[in-house]
């Protein structure tokens, strides 16, 4: 009798610890990059796809529609580059990324443009909904309305920066219909979707995008985002021989392998010509975006595996075995320096291949820049002023706002805050120079 509660009592202890290594092996398994759509951004026909109607939570891809609309409003001759938006208190409460200035702080439109599409400042992308809408809830009209007049059948906006709200829904093939509308309708304002960094003051900040433009060949833009509930998500390009591919992923696991499926999807996509038009494109696709929490379930690769699945020992195999991870891969070249070391390096050299173009962030401001500067940008045509001798340097190092009439909105000054100390501009919890945790973590 004591031996068969014993056997029992064995055999449940047994049966627990199996079922709760196989949940716990289930809930870290890796996950299928989830959907994505390839375009000839040419002739908008649809190259390849996986579940592109599919719902997704769009994250910072949000910020793609922000500067279209942005763009557009420039284009009618509503507004200008040199135009000033003002940080509210509503912007600085955002969480981040985030620039962090202080309540009160202008910047130009062009300077905003440039830190939300590649910091992915979401403060700016609401100071700038602000200054183009009246009100943030208006521009989010602007928003929806421009969507569904491209056709983007499966988005609503609630916000201008993506972070987190279930209500946010997008697709992949939505997502390259806003990227084509960027690419062909501004060509004029394409540089703006290509930089790989900023540089404000002493400090730089890289594009999430960097490592993809400065190593793939004729990359030239567009935006990544990324919230937990979406995973790592991009709109990405390249321009060869006259003809650029677009390409949309949602839903990678890690910065890196959604860097290596968008070179290999762009790569496959310059030997591809047939395919149907994305304006006919149709699909009703899963209606309901990932449950919460998707990348708690969608592990992330570790270097071995991303240069297993995508380095050079890979070879030419279709997107379905590079997006599928539990695809068989041969195994790539060794990354270990030691045990506990990762020649980096070589990772992005087999992954990405080597960097074909410098590292040359743009530099941003706030306030409006000085009158020589901006006259000089206005060419030849424009008589210079004729500072006082020695002057000309200490102005142009000292950035001054209040020229050219130009307007700023209601309450704002054209002058930029003066601060005898940098955290005193950049306080706020996740600013440039925060000292204070956000979520967890000190920036």
């Amino acid at each position: 009798m004591n031996f068969s509660i014993y056997w029992i009592a064995r055999n449940i202890r047994f049966v627990s610890f199996f079922a709760v290594a196989l949940a716990a092996a289930l809930s870290s398994a890796r996950a299928d990059i989830a959907t994505w759509l390839l375009l000839d951004a040419d002739n908008g026909r649809v190259l390849e796809q996986h579940g592109a109607s599919d719902r997704w939570y769009p994250a910072s891809l949000t910020k793609m529609m922000t500067a279209y609309v942005a763009f557009q409003t420039i284009s009618k001759g509503e507004m200008a580059m040199s135009d000033m938006v003002m940080v509210s208190q509503n912007a600085l409460n955002q969480p981040p990324s985030k620039m962090g200035f202080k309540v009160g702080t202008t910047i130009t439109l062009d300077n905003a443009l440039k830190m939300i599409l590649v910091k992915s400042a979401n403060d700016i992308a609401v100071a700038i909904a602000e200054r183009l809408g009246g009100t943030e809830e208006n521009f989010i009209k602007r928003m929806n309305a421009t969507s569904r007049r491209l056709g983007m059948t499966h988005t609503n906006f609630v916000n201008p920066h993506g972070l987190p709200d279930n209500r946010q829904v997008t697709s992949a093939r939505d997502m390259a219909i806003l990227a084509r509308a960027l690419w062909q309708e501004f060509p004029q304002y394409r540089a703006y979707l290509s930089h790989p960094g900023i540089r404000f003051g002493r400090r730089t900040f890289r594009s999430g995008n960097r490592d993809y433009l400065l190593r793939t060949a004729g990359a030239n833009g567009l935006k990544t985002g990324y919230i937990c509930n979406s995973g790592f998500n991009v709109a990405t390009s390249a321009t060869r021989n006259g003809r650029t591919i677009i390409a949309v992923i949602l839903g990678a696991a890690s910065s890196l392998e959604r860097s290596a499926f968008a070179q290999k999807l762009i790569d496959s996509g310059f030997k591809k010509t047939n395919g149907a038009r994305i304006s006919s494109f149709r699909g009703s696709g899963n209606p309901n975006p990932p449950k919460d929490h998707y990348c708690k379930r969608n592990a992330k690769p570790t270097a071995q595996q991303l240069v297993d699945r995508f380095g050079s020992k890979r070879g030419a195999v279709g997107m379905m075995a590079y997006a599928d991870a539990a695809s068989p891969s041969p195994s790539g070249k060794s990354i270990r320096l030691s045990k506990k070391k990762v020649n980096w390096s070589l990772v992005y050299e087999e992954i990405l291949g080597p960097q074909l173009k410098d590292y040359a962030p743009v530099t941003v401001r706030i306030g409006n820049e000085h009158p020589v500067v901006a006259l000089k940008k206005l060419g030849n045509g424009v008589p210079l002023p004729m500072p006082k001798p020695g002057s000309e340097t200490s102005l142009e190092n000292k950035p001054i706002g209040g020229i050219l009439n130009v307007p700023i909105g209601k309450g704002a000054s054209l002058h930029p805050l003066r601060s005898n100390t940098r955290r005193d501009l950049f306080g706020s919890p996740g600013g440039l120079y925060a000292n204070t945790a956000v979520f967890g973590r000190r920036q």
